[in-house]
């Protein structure tokens, strides 16, 4: 196993300080992001000059928050006892993933569950809770992108629960790591959590732990041990798939959903005839987007092709080729294009439900094709649209 070592004095000094509060641990959350089953590959991006964003971010009028799939169901029960005020040891054993993208030293006697990239620990009494996941981004990204990443994924992963409120954030995008501290309710249980990142080449590995306030003070010993602990194995995690912890997004008024990663920012603009919803990758190289139009008129086939192409040319560029035009099995008109000034490429569905006009379109800057192309293809796959 690879060891970075280097970081790991760096990692406990930035979650110190909180843990010193008692500000972590908890019991098992509701699951909010999933492994993705498309295959993926991803290459290091040839050394040239960076191109150009795919498309200029518009200005908001208006946010919101990407709602999951359906809301927590299950009921929590008060823990058998009262967590134990002694001091917890580590077990000693070391944990390897079955992947072995990772290795840690547990609390002893937790309980583990695992996933195709990531691994969870809960406590007996189940007030202590440890997640380990690891994703995989292609190509090791920049320091702007690595923030990015921490503060996207942070929102999208924790912004469902009731009551999110991000209470402290530290990144050192150089050294890529991050803390990031938060409270919210689980089952109305109040929560405080601390996720620590930690860049490794081509994977971020994030460890969440958390704990029901009134037992956070217990663990504020335990976690930074844990952490401390943690080797990786950056060859191992580069063979997950790129981006692979999504979730899952309902358009306005139901029109559509769709699986997009979750470390990805989102964006809404809006005004009384059209929304678009946005989705950006962490160092601006992909974007997956939808236009939804309705001036309460119908629009005819035709009318609906010639409206796309005035769309992707005034949105995105002016010399946008289309290289093949092909109505879909489900009745959608797929496009796909390419701008050889601004050295991107995309591919765009468009159809009509009523007086209401859909654009879909997936884009990428061509550099960039081969760490994108098979994630975005994905999300190609998953975008359903209501009969």
């Amino acid at each position: 196993m690879k060891r970075s070592p280097f970081l790991l004095p760096l990692l406990v000094a930035l979650i110190l300080p909180t843990l010193a509060c008692g500000l972590i641990g908890g019991a098992e959350p509701r699951a909010t992001a999933f492994p993705t089953d498309s295959p993926a590959t991803a290459t290091e991006p040839p050394p040239t000059a960076i191109p150009a964003t795919p498309t200029t971010p518009p200005n908001p009028t208006a946010t919101a928050t990407p709602q999951p799939a359906a809301e927590a169901t299950e009921t929590r029960s008060a823990p058998a006892a009262s967590p134990t005020s002694a001091p917890i040891e580590l077990a000693a054993t070391r944990y390897t993933h079955p992947n072995n993208i990772f290795s840690l030293q547990p609390p002893a006697g937790w309980t583990v569950t695992e996933d195709e990239g990531s691994a969870s620990f809960t406590s007996p009494d189940e007030t202590g809770y440890l997640h380990v996941e690891v994703t995989n981004t292609g190509y090791e990204l920049g320091p702007e992108a690595f923030t990015n990443f921490v503060e996207n994924r942070d929102v999208n992963f924790f912004g469902v629960f009731e009551d999110y409120a991000p209470i402290e954030q530290e990144i050192d995008a150089e050294q890529g790591i991050a803390s990031v501290t938060k409270n919210f309710a689980f089952n109305r249980v109040p929560q405080t959590a601390v996720s620590v990142y930690l860049q490794d080449g081509p994977a971020i590995y994030v460890v969440d732990t958390w704990a029901d306030q009134e037992y956070m003070a217990l663990y504020s010993d335990l976690y930074p041990r844990v952490v401390g602990t943690l080797e990786t194995d950056r060859e191992a995690a580069a063979e997950q798939l790129v981006y692979n912890w999504i979730y899952t997004f309902e358009g306005p008024d139901s029109l559509f959903t769709i699986d997009v990663p979750t470390p990805w920012e989102y964006e809404r603009t809006d005004s009384d005839t059209v929304i678009v919803d946005t989705f950006y990758a962490p160092d601006g190289h992909a974007v997956i987007q939808n236009i939804a139009y309705d001036d309460g008129q119908e629009i005819s086939r035709s009318e609906a092709g010639a409206f796309a192409l005035e769309l992707l040319r005034s949105s995105y560029a002016e010399d946008i080729r289309i290289v093949d035009d092909q109505v879909q099995p489900d009745g959608s008109e797929r496009l796909i294009w390419t701008s050889s000034g601004g050295g991107y490429s995309g591919t765009s569905f468009l159809e009509t439900r009523g007086t209401t006009f859909l654009l879909f379109t997936i884009m990428h800057d061509d550099a960039y094709e081969d760490v994108y192309l098979d994630t975005l293809n994905y999300t190609v796959e998953t975008y359903a649209v209501p009969e």
